[in-house]
């Protein structure tokens, strides 16, 4: 008797197992990107990756919540009264990061209930982006998030030696790295290398008739800045390029000592240049000195009280009907012109160079130009 209710046993468990097919156990990687989290066969995005399965909030990475639409993780946002960081993770349009009730949080632009409200111009706080832009077809990032935020978000961050392998989503290649499109410069000011322009968000050479590019790079002198390469190369090394030099990025440069084979561990790169992939580069990376855009002061995280973080750089305030504050002493801003300048939380009076911190594109927001133009520290040209 007990045979025949062990065989009965294993005859009902045989059935149900039969209906649920065991398959061999499969690696699969959860990476996040400004979008949301995705269930990926290699730890980067990809067209195979499909959207992170979730129940609950807690079922997604910190910084995403569980859309009940879908059932996937997205990026998650705090509105008010809510516990999310939005220093991190950024803010839907139409919101902007700051102090509400003690917390940072995403509040209506334009509301009431702050603790510190953003320190604009008289002019007012349109955070639409200008009908001379396009958005990126990559995406864009999310607003008033940090530079670090995508990094800490899993998006492929290494080495790479043209802007394909760095996946798409708005992420090119600066020095060398795969560089997510929130830490892209904005402007001028950004660039590592002094003197640099901020061109389609990366740092480049200015040149003129009097000032040349450096070797593998022309300058284009409609717009003054090391921006054509009329002997581009492919893949890396000196296979397709000529006289000693060697293909990084595109451009067949001079070739450098990897670090470690100088002997002194330096590289034989000119200064504002750096070696990368074995050849000198113009120093494309870009430095951020505050985190929340539109806020000043500890808000900021860095700016001093009587500065305004925009593009992630602090810039002095100043009063744009030429009263008091004025740009005529010196700081943290470059330049001594007050001018407008308009981003993605809104419109601020700060001291700044005539001809930088343009409100025309910004590709660290995934806003280029169109009709064949290129963004030059925020202009259109």
């Amino acid at each position: 008797m007990k045979r025949l209710l062990l065989g009965i046993t294993l005859l009902g468990l045989g059935t149900v197992l039969g209906g649920c097919p065991i398959y061999p156990s499969q690696q699969e990687y959860e990476v996040c990107t400004s979008q949301g989290c995705y269930s990926c066969p290699d730890p980067s995005y990809s067209s195979s990756c499909t959207p992170w399965p979730c129940q609950t909030d807690g079922d997604c990475s910190a910084g995403y919540v569980c859309d009940p639409n879908q059932s996937a993780c997205v990026a998650g946002y705090a509105s008010e009264g809510g516990s999310a960081d939005c220093s991190v993770t950024g803010c839907p349009s139409g919101q902007v990061c700051k102090l509400s009730a003690g917390v940072a949080q995403c509040v209506v632009l334009g509301g009431s209930g702050d603790d510190a409200s953003s320190a604009g111009s008289e002019g007012g706080t349109d955070a639409g982006a200008p009908d001379s832009t396009s958005p990126n077809e990559g995406g864009t990032g999310p607003d008033g998030g940090t530079p670090d935020a995508a990094m800490e978000a899993g998006i492929y961050t290494g080495p790479c030696n043209d802007d394909a392998t760095c996946g798409g989503q708005g992420a090119k290649c600066i020095d060398g790295q795969c560089t997510p499109q929130l830490q892209l410069c904005s402007d001028g000011s950004q660039c590592v290398a002094t003197g640099s322009a901020c061109v389609d968000g990366v740092c480049e050479v200015r040149c003129s008739t009097s000032s040349p590019c450096p070797t593998g790079y022309q300058c284009d002198l409609t717009r003054n800045v090391c921006n054509v390469n009329q002997a581009a190369c492919s893949g890396s090394g000196g296979s397709t390029c000529q006289g000693g030099t060697t293909c990084v990025e595109g451009h067949c440069v001079p070739p450098c000592a990897i670090a470690g084979d100088a002997g002194d561990g330096s590289a034989a790169c000119p200064a504002g240049q750096s070696c990368v992939n074995g050849g000198c580069i113009p120093d494309q990376q870009a430095t951020f000195a505050c985190v929340n855009d539109g806020q000043s002061g500890q808000l900021a995280t860095t700016c001093p009280a009587d500065a305004i973080c925009v593009h992630h750089d602090c810039y002095t305030a100043c009063a744009a009907d030429g009263g008091s504050p004025s740009c005529s002493v010196s700081g943290p801003s470059t330049g001594s012109v007050c001018k407008a300048v308009t981003i993605e939380t809104g419109t601020y009076s700060v001291c700044g160079n005539a001809t930088t911190l343009g409100s025309d594109c910004d590709p660290s927001e995934g806003l280029y130009c169109s009709g064949g133009k290129v963004c030059v520290d925020g202009y259109c040209l």
